[in-house]
């Protein structure tokens, strides 16, 4: 007989050889849809109910203001192709439901992998051979599963050291970033210093943001899609752009998406139109696809020019409740073990602000199941500790 841990079992799986290697298991078997489809079949069985929490609710207004850009896109799409490609924002969503609802099975699937998965990550965190057998960014998510929870007490200085390893090896800036961050994780002491962090941060990020605006505005005059004098005049007009060509160029990007699209990305462009002009072309035969569907390089920047400022007041929704609840009942987190994933939600993340996740189905499902497990477990505290 097949028991519904069984099942659950088998979902993880796909979720764990989805996260490992998507650009085989996604490019090749579409392990992002079948994990979304499985989310809303999960859905479905529990006959659309769910707990009543305020991450589920942000999750359902998400919903309803992705339909309303579906229904309205319908009449705003150059093409039924590209209205399709950006919809994976919102179908990848229902992997949410996948975590929620099998949550209780995951402790002890982690506990039966965790040995064959420190040999995996062991090896080829040293051994770099393909993207296809250690995922350049997403393997970071799987860090923290290999953490006992007799073992938390140092385990944020475990994932910097690996995080660290995994940089250097892999060459990731992205990573480089994480390990920043743990690093914060550990020194920063409440919820209200990290507010203030955070603010002093965004504003000193603003400032640079504004300033870098002249500079951007080159690629209006030199920008061609046959050389690389818009990017290279960009650069050589100040210094600090000129350190790296990919972080440039996700500034073009992100003045693409807040600065040339406003105010039209404040109710959104919607599915199937065109966001950029700029974009470095890897491959001229995909060049008329690119303005359509290439990523910002930060999720939260595209969704914002694709859903509007109504996303932005959710995502900001859904984080203050996150990190309230890290830093409010750390102790509790720490104690049961589930401190874990918000480790590793927190990856997704930095690695969303970074890089193409919500947007692509190459890592779309992987954030979603990853807050539907962190969701849970939330709803399960409060139900400890009344």
């Amino acid at each position: 007989m097949i028991l519904k841990k069984h099942i659950a079992y088998f979902f993880f799986t796909v979720a764990l050889c989805y996260i490992i290697s998507p650009w085989f298991f996604e490019k090749k078997l579409l392990f992002n849809e079948l994990l979304s489809v499985c989310g809303l079949g999960m859905l479905a069985y529990k006959r659309f109910k769910i707990e009543r929490s305020e991450i589920t609710l942000l999750l359902i207004l998400f919903l309803c203001l992705s339909a309303v850009h579906l229904i309205v896109s319908l009449w705003r799409m150059d093409s039924l192709y590209y209205y399709l490609r950006n919809s994976v924002i919102v179908y990848s969503v229902f992997s949410f439901f996948l975590g929620y609802f099998t949550w209780k099975y995951l402790p002890s699937f982690i506990a039966g992998i965790r040995r064959l998965l420190s040999f995996y990550i062991g090896f080829f965190l040293l051994v770099p051979v393909s993207r296809f057998l250690f995922e350049r960014f997403g393997m970071s998510l799987l860090f923290s599963a290999l953490i006992q929870k007799r073992n938390l007490k140092y385990a944020l200085l475990f994932l910097m050291c690996l995080c660290f390893i995994y940089a250097v090896v892999y060459s990731s800036a992205t990573i480089m970033v994480l390990f920043f961050c743990f690093g914060l994780l550990l020194i920063i002491p409440s919820y209200k210093a990290l507010k203030q962090f955070t603010a002093i941060g965004f504003l000193f990020f603003l400032i640079f943001f504004v300033l870098i605006q002249p500079d951007l505005a080159l690629m209006d005059t030199y920008y061609s899609v046959s050389n690389n004098e818009g990017i290279e005049t960009v650069m050589r007009s100040n210094s600090l752009l000129a350190l790296d060509a990919s972080t440039t160029w996700r500034f073009v990007f992100w003045r693409q998406a807040i600065v040339d699209q406003f105010p039209l990305n404040i109710p959104g462009l919607g599915f199937g139109t065109p966001l950029f002009k700029y974009y470095p072309v890897y491959d001229p035969e995909k060049l008329s696809t690119l303005p359509y569907v290439m990523g910002a390089h930060n999720s939260y920047v595209y969704l914002f020019a694709r859903l509007g400022i109504l996303y932005l007041l959710l995502l900001a929704g859904t984080y203050r409740i996150i990190f309230k609840e890290y830093f409010y009942f750390k102790g509790y987190y720490y104690k049961t073990g589930f401190i874990l994933l918000f480790w590793s939600f927190f990856s997704i993340s930095v690695i969303a602000f970074f890089n193409p996740v919500l947007e692509s189905p190459v890592y779309a499902s992987a954030y979603w199941l990853l807050l539907g497990f962190l969701a849970k477990t939330i709803v399960s505290r409060k139900a400890a500790t009344l």
